[in-house]
């Protein structure tokens, strides 16, 4: 038990150590000291670690104006690249990025007509194969492949328990890749690794306790507790769209009626505008609804009233400091998240109407793939035994 106790400990020092020269190098190693309460000795020790395996590097001398000069670490940027892969219902994404998680390159490419799960993966091999290619990576720096896709995910063994959009259940989707790819492949809910992004990298930086709400063609929720997902007991958590606020509503998808999403979901509001007129997408609801067309404003306003009540269920669950707004709703039709944004001004519970900050995701439709590729970086280190040179 010790020994367990003493490589866990180990473990966590190193990646606390590493997340701050990766967050805050060049930084000198008695920063980090009083920065975790670590020894010197134990910092050296790390570091020293981390070097030998070209994952940082000494940087230039620097002086503090007194005493003698300080070498400062940094990561070494291109040293661990990871892949990132977003899947939805026609497209995927792919990208790669570096341990600084900048995209070095990306592509986007449509799924085939009547997709299956190994049509798929052999369409993400050529897809990165081609693309590691045209940008000369070096494919023994790739580390891992993390997948992002909706629905209910086994994200410790890679298996997909149903996704409606994509129309797959109990598909072993991870270990698929991995036999294909021959690296090791991370799989979760698009919507918590999109999560994972924005908390590290976009509007979500410095958040505490912090909400994704998505809205598009299901409506679901990601909460981020300082820095980690909180997945619940089966990774099932967020599920909010599936939560029940008219037993007497329209069929769900997923075999119950009146789920939330039913009232704000894309393809819930196309449905009920055909009852009044042909209508091909989204765009041409929301011009009759600018045209003041009532029936088509009545269809806006309430999916924007059933998101509010979304916000505020989230809210009053979940107290936030943050809750950032996603999905195709929000992110491609700013006429409907503007009334999303003004229901919540009487929507919001108002004890904590002002507790809390209301923001767009600034990752976009990025978002899902960087998410993937940065868990992948992430699961990476944590499994890195640097003293023996080998995964645990």
């Amino acid at each position: 038990m010790q020994k367990k106790d003493q490589t866990y400990i180990k473990k966590e020092n190193r990646v606390m150590v590493l997340d701050l020269i990766k967050r805050q190098g060049p930084i000198s190693r008695a920063k980090i000291a009083r920065m975790t309460k670590m020894s010197p000795t134990t910092v050296s020790r790390i570091a020293a670690s981390l070097i030998e395996y070209n994952i940082i590097r000494e940087t230039d001398l620097h002086s503090s104006g007194v005493g003698r000069k300080a070498t400062l670490l940094s990561v070494n940027a291109d040293s661990i690249l990871t892949v990132g892969v977003e899947l939805d219902e026609t497209k995927a994404r792919i990208c790669v990025i570096n341990f600084l998680d900048k995209v070095i390159t990306e592509t986007e490419f449509d799924l085939l007509e009547n997709y299956s799960p190994g049509n798929v993966v052999k369409q993400i091999k050529d897809q990165l194969a081609a693309l590691i290619q045209e940008n000369n990576i070096h494919w023994d720096k790739i580390v891992g492949i993390g997948v992002g896709l909706p629905g209910l995910i086994d994200h410790l063994t890679g298996k997909i328990h149903i996704s409606a959009q994509l129309g797959w259940n109990h598909v072993d989707f991870g270990q698929l890749l991995e036999n294909a790819l021959e690296k090791k492949v991370f799989l979760d809910n698009e919507l918590k690794l999109k999560a994972y992004a924005e908390q590290h990298l976009g509007n979500g930086r410095h958040s505490e306790r912090m909400v994704m709400i998505g809205f598009g063609s299901g409506v679901g929720s990601s909460l981020i507790l300082r820095g980690d997902i909180y997945r619940g007991h089966s990774n099932f958590a967020g599920e909010i769209g599936h939560t029940t606020v008219d037993p007497n509503g329209a069929l769900c998808p997923c075999g119950s009626f009146g789920c939330l999403q039913t009232y704000i979901a894309e393809g819930f509001l196309l449905e009920e505008a055909s009852k009044r007129q042909k209508i091909n997408n989204l765009q041409e609801l929301i011009e009759l609804a600018d045209n003041n067309e009532n029936w088509a404003v009545n269809i806006i306003e309430r999916a924007a009233i059933y998101a509010s009540l979304a916000i505020n269920n989230s809210v009053c669950m979940y107290n936030p400091d943050t809750v950032i707004l996603t999905g195709s709703l929000i992110e491609n039709h700013p006429y409907i998240t503007e009334k999303v944004f003004k229901n919540c001004e009487t929507n919001i519970w108002e004890p904590l109407r002002h507790s809390f900050s209301l923001k767009r995701s600034s990752l976009g439709q990025k978002g899902v793939m960087i998410g993937a590729a940065m868990f992948a970086q992430t699961n990476f280190i944590e499994k890195l035994n640097l003293e023996e040179g080998i995964l645990l």
